[in-house]
């Protein structure tokens, strides 16, 4: 609920409580050097201020993730501090042959309440892995953040070809700001990634482009929003390569409707993982006039302020 005086879209207003402080450190510091196996949200170009993520770890022996910098998401008095669980009837439905994505929940915040909302993968060979997190706890987007990391290898591509295509999985977490409400809404989007590398031309960068398409979308309780089954497609515009790390430089992201018409723009970036470059993982944020649900009265889709942030992961042949 955004007003002349009120919060603006991507901060973190709440009822009752004064906003709080997000402090500087959006965007990228020209200084940094930044642990190149480690891709945050907070890095993006144009990154906004209340994507903190700033740390992403994962135990697979436990099953816990944990996210660092997210006010609120724990309470030391009744789980780990940061600590995030499986919510196994929810990953069910968004990944139904068990080797996709699964949907988190934070285990306690606030009085043991619960809400934070995410979705995570580690990769079957262990490479990569790559998380997204969003809230409902605020006015309008509130905190949240993506991590894309590199587990094994340099990232390197092979040299004996000069392009290479990966294919792979994308799931995300959608704010939606409700207008008129006030409560925002989560929702979760499944997707396909198609990722095309070129590692010799142009001669310097390279390029890597890609989509994500096939995109399902389900509402907190992994209700499916059947009328918006394929709605829009992911268009991930050409970025370079930096091969002194093997990472993948911000580039812009858009969301295109089945009509045409683009209604979300943001950024993405990624980085190459493996042994031999055989994984490609990545982050999506993007923000607008997305689709949540169809007019019955006109067929028209109806349409409110959203973020979506995601995370892929595709391999190649």
């Amino acid at each position: 609920m955004t007003g002349d005086g009120g919060s603006g879209i991507g901060t973190g207003a709440q009822p009752l409580v004064p906003e709080p402080d997000p402090g500087t450190g959006g965007g990228t510091d020209p200084d940094a050097d930044p642990d190149p196996d480690n891709l945050y949200t907070s890095e993006l170009e144009d990154a906004s201020e209340d994507l903190r993520v700033d740390e992403m770890t994962f135990d697979p022996d436990t099953g816990e993730l944990v996210f660092n910098e997210l006010p609120f998401d724990s309470d030391k008095a009744v789980a780990g501090a940061n600590v995030y669980a499986k919510d196994t009837g929810l990953s069910a439905i968004l990944n139904p042959g068990g080797t996709g994505f699964d949907a988190y929940r934070n285990t306690a915040g606030p009085s043991g309440t619960s809400q934070y909302f995410a979705v995570f993968r580690r990769s079957p060979s262990g490479f990569s892995q790559v998380g997204a997190v969003g809230t409902d706890r605020y006015l309008s987007f509130g905190f949240g953040g993506a991590a894309a990391q590199r587990l094994e290898g340099s990232g390197a591509l092979p040299k004996g070809t000069d392009s290479y295509v990966f294919t792979g999985e994308y799931a995300a977490v959608r704010t939606v700001v409700v207008d008129g409400s006030p409560d925002t809404e989560i929702q979760y989007v499944s997707g396909l990634a198609r990722i095309e590398v070129d590692v010799e031309d142009p001669d310097i960068s390279g390029a890597v482009e890609g989509v994500i398409v096939s995109r399902e979308f389900f509402d907190a309780n992994g209700v499916n929003i059947a009328a918006l089954s394929g709605a829009d497609f992911l268009s991930l515009a050409t970025a370079e390569i930096n091969f002194d790390t093997w990472t993948i430089n911000s580039s812009d992201a858009s969301a295109i409707r089945s009509d045409g018409e683009v209604t979300q723009t943001g950024t993405w970036s990624g980085l190459f993982a493996g042994p031999d470059g055989e994984e490609v993982v990545g982050i999506v944020v993007i923000e607008g006039q997305g689709p949540v649900g169809i007019d019955p009265a006109t067929g028209e889709f109806l349409t409110e302020d959203v973020r979506e942030t995601g995370g892929f992961i595709a391999t190649r042949p």
